[in-house]
């Protein structure tokens, strides 16, 4: 296709999409540097119980029904474990790569960082667990992945995220992308909640952070240094390519971690 083929000689683009895949490292580097750097953070989980919508009754409930219907079920499962990930790709893929719109691509990175720096903060602070941990569901684990941390709940990035993704490609409502990304997007908040990831509030909280976002850094760009344009684009989509297999590796290894490094420890330690 000649758009792509123009895209990848396309330096505006290319630098912005190295952006997100680097904004992206960043916070999986947060969540493994949670571990330690959290330590100081204050469990409010008790308290936070003693709200309405809370009870066990409700979140058993819910992942019940879910549950019992098997198609919902595993429809909502895979959009929720590739709902953060999958969504970011497909808005930067839309928004910058398909429509090279780049001032609505800086809006949607730099709501991105506000997303990544103001939940990161909170976490830092306080956190809650999610449901399923709270109560010890079966079939769930407890542990943490590079997609996933069982404190990062309120406010609930998946839903920042969602509602900055859906805030940002509303002008490209009547199109057909704009609809399905739309559509895609407005799934996540009841994954998250049927399946007992995240607490009513975490989604309030979470759309409320994503619009305030959205609403102060309308018509906001970036400034790329000029020194990033003198840079060969060859080596700029060699940058690019790295990127995109670093990110690839990253999600593999997110979604079953206990797979992917023992087939990494077989590697290395076979003759």
């Amino acid at each position: 296709m000649d758009w792509v083929q123009r895209r990848l000689h396309d330096p505006e683009v290319l630098i912005r999409l190295n952006a997100f895949f680097l904004s992206y490292f960043g916070w999986m580097a947060f969540g493994v540097l949670y571990g330690i750097i959290g330590r100081w953070s204050i469990d409010v989980t008790k308290e936070f119980l003693k709200l309405p919508l809370t009870s066990r009754d409700l979140v058993t409930g819910l992942v019940g029904f879910t549950k019992s219907i098997p198609p919902l079920y595993s429809l909502l499962t895979l959009v929720y474990y590739i709902g953060f990930s999958g969504s970011i790709c497909l808005m930067v893929a839309y928004l910058l790569i398909y429509k090279r719109d780049l001032r609505a691509s800086d809006e949607l990175f730099i709501r991105y960082l506000g997303a990544y720096a103001i939940a990161g903060a909170v976490y830092l602070v306080a956190h809650i667990y999610a449901p399923h941990v709270v109560y010890n569901l079966p079939g769930y684990s407890s542990s943490n992945t590079l997609l996933t941390r069982q404190e990062f709940v309120l406010p609930s990035l998946h839903n920042t995220i969602v509602t900055i993704n859906i805030l940002t490609v509303w002008k490209y409502r009547k199109k057909l992308g704009g609809k399905l990304l739309i559509l895609t997007n407005s799934i996540i908040p009841f994954a998250t909640v049927l399946l007992g990831h995240h607490w009513i509030y975490d989604v309030l909280a979470g759309m409320v952070l994503g619009t305030i976002l959205s609403k102060v850094t309308a018509d906001r760009t970036t400034r790329i240094p000029e020194t990033l344009y003198s840079w060969e684009i060859a080596y700029i989509r060699k940058v690019t390519i790295a990127n995109v297999i670093l990110a690839v590796l990253v999600l593999l290894l997110a979604i079953n971690p206990g797979r992917w490094l023992a087939v990494i420890s077989a590697l290395f330690s076979s003759p």
